[in-house]
């Protein structure tokens, strides 16, 4: 007898369907599990039995096979526990499987249905298949309830899920809940006191998804900047949301109480961070900080104090906007769509910008700093932005109330600036400016004539490489943007090109 049963599996932050074939003979009493199975699924044997004696029903004492299809593919995972079971379970029992249902879960010796992860990108994929039903722990359900044309039912336990194909008692049916607004934040561009020149900066960052590299002296506000800055960036789409919902689900990182992630990332590794933990990998391939932060910010504070191997590491993926990682026969990827933001000192000490204070490095101390950082990763980084302390008159002036801009205010000139570029590139493989090729330069960025003689003029004075060419054109695009202009005009060029000075001041 040959029963099937529908599940799934994960590669990387990708689910692929998985058909369990379920075949009991007579023979001697064994239980074997094949189709390139990890440990943990060879394991499954040992929970299986008794959760399935354990919930009240026989186990068959004759030759059981269980495959995995398709056999080709490696499978990790203990949710093919009840996908399993429930296969045993229907054959001694005579009942059907719908072919429109699948099951995810883990099982403990007593019958109870656990958690897994990577509940969500296993679900879309079943989805694809045209599958609409699915079986899971009662605690991945809200997960899973967030595509909207899935019916998802959370079990407690594997006798639940026997009762609900009986027809005996159905199970739950969770919904996706309601759309949810901005999260409350107390962060507000607003508290900034000064800075004006620098929320320009986060403004045409934010609206073409460019990198910042922010340089200035301790406590002048370059972190302070830096975690506002999802303050202002666009709501997340219905699809981003189960994007990085996945991540999180596969890295078991989703909070308590929030199984859907709608506010976009902000990442803040420290210092000490490892390269697996950064771009991801390991034994069992997990995402790092880099593929967490898709959607939205990764924060580098204190650059010079990272390991240069792994900043080093992080050149390929940013470009790429993924990370691949190579296992056996198969290539593992995590997406890693990111806005890099890094703030670092001007020397070692700080000082060096500061008129108040002495800077105490020598000139070859300074050297060695500027050398440290202005490399391959920050000719990667299209903005480079000079902070200096604000004065005694600004301070004086924000008591009085005026602060500058608040996060609205900027909010509204991002939003209008990535509307134009979702109109432009409709139906295209770019998704923001910054993501320009050199092909879709030549074709989005009309540049006037005196521009062109301005960004030749500097190509020759600052020593620009051709990558550093390209990404002063799509950031002067993202200006020109802002400011409503179809053509890029050589005032455009030139506040682009303001922001690739600062290497020559240290």
């Amino acid at each position: 007898m040959l029963i099937k049963t529908n599940t799934a599996a994960l590669i990387g932050a990708c689910g692929y369907p998985v058909t369990v074939e379920t075949d009991l003979r007579r023979g001697m009493p064994e239980f074997t599990i094949v189709g390139l199975g990890d440990t943990t699924i060879r394991e499954s044997c040992k929970r299986i039995r008794p959760a399935v004696e354990n919930s009240g029903y026989s186990f068959p004492m004759e030759k059981l096979t269980v495959n995995l299809m398709p056999a080709a593919r490696p499978k990790v995972g203990s949710h093919f526990d009840l996908p399993i079971a429930i296969g045993i379970v229907a054959l001694m029992e005579g009942y059907s499987i719908p072919g429109d249902t699948a099951f995810l879960g883990e099982l403990s010796l007593d019958g109870h249905i656990n958690p897994v992860r990577g509940v969500l990108p296993m679900v879309i994929a079943l989805r694809k298949l045209g599958i609409r039903k699915v079986v899971l722990a009662e605690e991945n359900a809200e997960e899973a309830a967030a595509l909207r044309d899935m019916r998802v039912y959370g079990a407690h336990r594997l006798s639940d899920v026997i009762d609900h194909l009986s027809e005996k008692r159905e199970l739950p049916l969770h919904h996706r809940s309601g759309k949810c607004d901005h999260a409350a934040t107390d962060l507000d561009y607003g508290q900034v006191v000064g800075q004006e020149a620098v929320k320009r900066a986060m403004v045409i960052g934010a609206a073409g998804n460019h990198g910042m590299l922010m340089m200035g002296s301790p406590g002048c506000g370059k972190t302070m900047m830096a975690r506002r800055l999802t303050t202002i960036l666009p709501e997340m789409t219905y699809d981003e949301q189960l994007e990085v919902t996945g991540i999180y689900s596969i890295a078991g990182s989703l909070p308590e109480g929030s199984p859907v992630i709608k506010e976009r990332p902000f990442r803040s590794p420290h210092q000490s961070i490892t390269l697996v933990g950064l771009i991801g990998g390991g034994a069992r391939p997990r995402p790092g900080e880099l593929s967490l932060a898709h959607r939205g910010v990764l924060f580098l504070d204190e650059l010079g104090e990272f390991d240069s191997r792994i900043i080093d590491g992080l050149r390929q993926p940013i470009e790429e906007g993924r990370v691949r990682i190579s296992r056996y026969s198969e290539e593992i990827i995590f997406p890693s769509e990111v806005m890099v933001v890094v703030a670092s000192n001007p020397c070692k000490c700080g000082n060096l910008w500061d008129d108040k204070k002495i800077c105490t490095c020598t000139p070859r101390q300074i050297q060695a700093h500027r050398r440290r950082l202005m490399g391959p990763f920050t000719d990667r980084i299209d903005m480079h932005i000079r902070m200096m302390p604000v004065d005694k008159e600004r301070i004086a002036a924000s008591a009085g109330g005026n602060r500058g801009l608040t996060s609205g205010e900027m909010r509204r000139q991002v939003e209008g600036a990535r509307k134009v570029q979702e109109e432009r590139y409709a139906g295209l493989r770019f998704t923001s400016n910054a993501s320009l090729d050199e092909k879709g330069i030549g074709q989005f960025c009309p540049i006037d004539e005196d521009g062109q003689s301005m960004m030749m003029s500097a190509y020759d004075r600052l020593g620009l490489t051709m990558r550093g060419y390209h990404r002063i054109i799509k950031l002067a695009r993202t200006i020109a943007d802002i400011e409503g202009s179809e053509r890029i005009a050589v005032e455009h060029i030139a506040e682009a090109l303001a922001y690739r000075t600062i290497g020559t001041d240290i």
